[in-house]
């Protein structure tokens, strides 16, 4: 039986996990969406914690489930529903209504440790916080931590009652299997599917195992005295410097997590030394034990706090003084967490039973659970049945509304006499299968709108989300006309053989990425009659030599263009949507208020001069660049002659200022079906 861990070993620990949780804060609060390794820390000492006392307690005899089950979910869980409780009240007061409905579900997720589960399914990215972004997501790393929680006790009991003499060694060679397995599905799955790797418990589980099997094992490791400190410090510096090195959502649980979590090793191997100058003195800081003591705390509290900053405020990304306001709002409600529920909770003396929790904690989580999942349902059904009277209306008033109020042939058409709901959520309208967004590896997604068999003519249509944008419509002409159009879009990336400027660089090598197996999938696919191209004119692309930015996008586009298998195939681009607000937290401040005030007087009330929102997008300058390349136009179904509205025909015709919304986009429709029709004549 190992012995119990020294006073001092346990602090230096201790100093770790609130240092490794810090990170985590701090990165996302300053870090401009980077991911530090903090989490990775957490779960590897996690890990040998848990393993070392329940190793100790199961080889004595002393290990009662039932007690121990309701200490350790009580001890998680009553700061986890303080803070859902707030984040419920911050989603009501100032979020986006169009994210109450998965926020109601994610805290059910989150109640019951599942979160990480349900954020796989849902296909929730783990990146920046913004306005729109899940108050929760971090919560899926409590999510492992409690499943593994749930789970390892019953394997160590398993693995004692099979081998009791033996345990340590039988144990450590279940965690070394288990451990690698686990090692190698992560990296397989990182290099298939990053996203669902990052969350998935059996890509973390090594993290868990590693920090286990050096609980079984440390007492076998006596570093030379004089080496402990050293290996502490590299550790430390191991841990602190993961997030400025490596980009954590990209890379991780996948081989490049060995970096923090092998610090964190290093770390816990080099504790406990009596050299003064080791890093214990720097981990025992009255600063840093503070920090660790509301570690749990100031975690669960940070996001929801700032996701709710950014959305009162209508920011997109966090500056500097929403990082301290927000930072100290989390460190003054994580200390009040941590001193009236995580201390009390963990001071129940024996009048409370093991059992007693053990049977309150799931009927309180269930009931919290089935609370939330109802309200989540009722939230949904209303936003379902919004959308269906905005389409029904739509419908109703087909041929009268949004781009046919500015075609000269439906003057008289009488339309309804309010302005139609259009804000449908912008979201990929056929699903995925046609939208590659921030997956890691990249996958070239298309999807088919209209017959698959027996149609007269086969488009493809390629762009970023400006392309995307245009589905409703591109759905209808491929339906009304007989035609097969396949969309392949990507966010942020478009078809052009130069590579963008001002986008991360990440972006910029999917991108590429992308792009290549776009050259890919136009060399292997026979009878396209036409590509149809369209991108947002907010780009920029490299400059070669003294070009200017305009020249620069127009020869990569015709670069791009000129590489298609099979020059007599046209090339037809779609000027882009006129950009009414290039800002969505400016729009979202400055025009939603204004359409909302002025109703259908917003045509004119809120309209700006053409020349501002009509921007150069560079497809004319490549149009002429490339022979059999045809330009579609159709600012003036958007704009009168001289000033441009986000209210036209009744309908809103933005999404977010650069985005135009669904029910406008369809009405589109029968302007750009003639015009690609005249050219394919």
């Amino acid at each position: 039986m190992p012995p119990p861990p020294s006073s001092q070993r346990i602090a230096e620990i201790h100093g770790l996990r609130g240092l490794a949780l810090a990170l985590v804060v701090v990165f996302h609060l300053f870090g401009n969406g980077r991911v530090s390794g903090g989490v990775d820390v957490f779960l590897a000492l996690t890990g040998f914690l848990v393993t070392r006392s329940l190793v100790r307690r199961v080889a004595a005899s002393e290990l009662r489930l039932a007690d121990h089950y309701g200490r350790t979910f009580l001890r998680l869980s009553a700061p986890t529903l303080v803070v859902l409780a707030g984040t419920a009240g911050l989603m009501v007061a100032v979020m986006p209504r169009a994210i109450w409905g998965s926020t109601l579900r994610e805290i059910a997720a989150s109640v019951t440790y599942v979160l990480n589960w349900e954020m796989i399914r849902s296909q929730l990215a783990y990146g920046a916080a913004g306005p729109s972004a899940s108050p929760l997501q971090h919560f899926w790393s409590l999510a492992v931590q409690g499943q593994f929680l749930l789970v390892w006790p019953m394997v160590l009991m398993g693995v004692w009652w099979v081998a009791r003499a033996r345990l340590r060694v039988a144990l450590a060679v279940v965690v070394a299997l288990a451990t690698v397995t686990s090692f190698v599905f992560a990296w397989r799955l990182g290099m298939a599917d990053q996203q669902v790797a990052y969350f998935h418990t059996g890509a973390r589980f090594w993290e868990l195992g590693v920090g286990a099997l050096l609980a079984l094992g440390l007492d076998r490791l006596r570093p030379p005295g004089a080496a402990r400190p050293v290996l502490a410090w590299v550790g430390l510096l191991l841990v602190a410097s993961s997030g400025f090195v490596l980009d954590g959502a990209a890379l991780f649980p996948g081989p490049w997590a060995l970096w923090p979590v092998g610090g964190a090793l290093l770390v816990v191997i080099g504790s406990g030394s009596a050299v003064r100058w080791g890093p214990q003195r720097l981990l025992a800081v009255r600063p840093l034990r503070f920090v660790a003591d509301i570690s749990f705390p100031l975690y669960l509290w940070h996001w929801p706090l700032l996701v709710a900053w950014l959305s009162w405020t209508y920011a997109t990304r966090t500056t500097l003084l929403a990082a301290v306001v927000v930072l100290s709002a989390s460190v003054v409600l994580a200390w009040l967490t941590h001193r009236y529920v995580e201390v009390p909770v963990t001071r129940l003396g024996p009048h409370s039973s093991g059992v007693g929790r053990l049977v309150a904690i799931p009927v309180v989580l269930s009931l919290v659970a089935g609370t939330t999942i109802a309200g989540a349902i009722v939230v949904e059904r209303q936003d379902t049945a919004a959308r269906a009277a905005a389409v029904a209306a739509a419908k109703t008033y087909a041929g009268c509304i949004g781009a046919a109020a500015l075609d000269p042939a439906t003057a008289g058409c009488e339309g309804p006499d309010r302005l139609l709901d259009a804000s449908l959520g912008y979201q990929a309208p056929d699903g995925s299968s046609c939208w590659s967004n921030k997956e890691r590896p990249v996958r070239f997604k298309v999807c088919t709108l209209g017959p698959s068999k027996g149609y007269s003519r086969r488009l493809l249509a390629i762009g970023d989300s400006h392309n995307h944008q245009l589905v409703p419509a591109y759905r209808e002409i491929a339906e009304r006309r007989g035609w097969r159009i396949d969309v392949a879009s990507r966010a942020g990336c478009h078809w052009n053989a130069r590579d963008r400027v001002g986008a991360p660089a990440t972006t910029v090598e999917l991108c590429r990425e992308w792009k290549s197996r776009l050259a890919t999938y136009l060399t292997e696919e026979q009878g396209i009659d036409a590509y149809l191209v369209i991108h947002s004119s907010q780009i920029s692309v490299e400059s070669r030599g003294d070009e200017r930015p305009g020249e620069a996008l127009s020869r990569g586009l015709a670069e791009a263009w000129a590489s298609r298998p099979d020059p007599s195939v046209p090339v037809i681009a779609i000027q882009d949507s006129p950009i009414f607000e290039g800002s969505t937290t400016r729009f979202a401040r400055v025009v939603q208020p204004c359409v909302d005030d002025a109703g259908l007087a917003a045509r004119s009330a809120c309209a700006r001069d053409r020349d501002r929102v009509v921007r150069d997008d560079g497809s004319a300058g490549a149009v002429r660049l490339t022979s059999n390349a045809h330009r579609v136009d159709l600012t003036d179904y958007f704009c009168e002659p001289d000033t441009c509205s986000p209210v036209v025909g009744n309908l809103e015709v933005y999404q977010d200022g650069f985005h135009v919304s669904p029910l406008y986009a369809a009405t589109l429709a029968p302007y750009l079906g003639d015009r690609i029709a005249t050219i394919l004549s």
